[in-house]
């Protein structure tokens, strides 16, 4: 139920030696919204089984992969987590919500997930934690639904033309619990740098997960420079950084076998992930078992339309219980890691 997609050095490396904590230096995890319910299990076996808690590792995170990243990086356990999946699966909303609803909910989830768990997790030695926020420039600064739309649409075609287009609309800023992080350089795209701390961890958590139009983006966060914070998956959805190459493997455990550069890249086949991806290992379900989840699909945030919100609730629960079968999966690929490998 289980695939290791692997980069050529990975695969190499996987291949000599097996698959063992000590390729690894890093784990990523990608913008999606729900998508990441039924991998959920399989995290907390990754971050508190797999890896040994004083193995030492960098995390980074976009939206709901830097949830998880957050949530993960709590030296006290995995009850963080938890208390993340149960209160993003139930959110509840009566009628189609504004975007300051949505704020709110999301905010309170967050809350209840960190409890008072910040301090530690910013602070734990062992893992390092980094998320990535977006802050808007000319027409995305606003929280106006007119603005943000029309700054989303000059953003998609200009990246059509390039992804370098992306500076004039955004800017991309990776906020790091440690004085260096080894995601960077960025030299894809101008990045600034900044801390994060107890006091930020939630402000930034809410606002790399902000999306534009859905979210109203996030002010006065403390440490940051001025300015409106979006999701991080604007300019990077999936990851595909240079800084990859660099270090040991990367452990990617994602919803699919490859990655789409930026939110605009989605249905760009072209852009998808290559020379970045040589030392990243991801783990992703098979087709098969994605045709067992509730619908045959992935979670995603159109089940909030289209279902009502026991339905989805349901079905949510009912994709994370699934998901716990991952993790046998996951130690006989690890007992055998070759009929599990494909090529990225």
């Amino acid at each position: 139920m289980l695939q290791l997609v692997a980069g050529p050095e990975a695969r190499k490396r996987i291949s000599a030696e097996g698959l063992s904590p000590n390729l690894f230096d890093k784990v990523i995890a990608a913008s999606g919204g729900p998508k990441w319910i039924p991998l959920a299990a399989l995290d907390r076996h990754l971050l508190y089984r797999f890896f040994p808690a004083e193995h030492p590792l960098s995390l980074l995170g976009t939206s709901s992969g830097a949830w998880r990243c957050a949530t993960l990086s709590d030296p006290g356990g995995d009850e963080a987590h938890r208390r993340l999946q149960h209160a993003y699966i139930h959110q509840r909303y009566e009628r189609p919500p504004t975007p300051a609803e949505v704020d709110a909910m999301c905010h309170g989830l967050l809350g209840k997930a960190l409890g008072d768990s910040a301090r530690a997790i910013c602070g734990n030695p062992h893992r390092q934690l980094n998320i990535i926020v977006c802050r808007g420039r000319h027409f995305n600064t606003s929280g106006r639904r007119g603005s943000q739309l029309a700054g989303l649409t000059l953003t998609a075609l200009a990246n059509l033309a390039s992804r370098r287009t992306l500076p004039l609309s955004w800017q991309r800023v990776l906020v790091s619990s440690g004085e260096y992080s080894p995601f960077m350089p960025m030299n894809d795209l101008p990045t600034e740098v900044a801390p994060l701390t107890a006091d930020n961890l939630q402000s930034v958590m809410l606002a790399s997960g902000s999306i534009p139009l859905v979210l109203s983006g996030v002010t006065g966060i403390p440490g940051l420079p001025e300015g409106r914070y979006f999701d991080g998956g604007v300019t990077d959805y999936h990851l595909d950084l240079p800084s990859l190459q660099q270090g040991k493997l990367t452990l990617y455990p994602h919803f699919y076998p490859y990655a789409a550069p930026g939110w605009f890249d989605k249905r760009l086949a072209w852009r998808r992930a290559r020379g970045n991806f040589d030392k990243v290992a991801i783990l992703t379900p098979d087709p098969t078992f994605v045709s067992r989840l509730p619908q045959g699909k992935l979670p995603d945030r159109t089940d909030f339309k289209t279902l009502t919100t026991d339905r989805r609730i349901q079905n949510w629960e009912r994709a994370a219980e699934l998901g716990e079968a991952l993790i046998d999966t996951f130690e006989k690929l690890r007992a055998d890691p070759i009929p599990y490998l494909r090529s990225l």
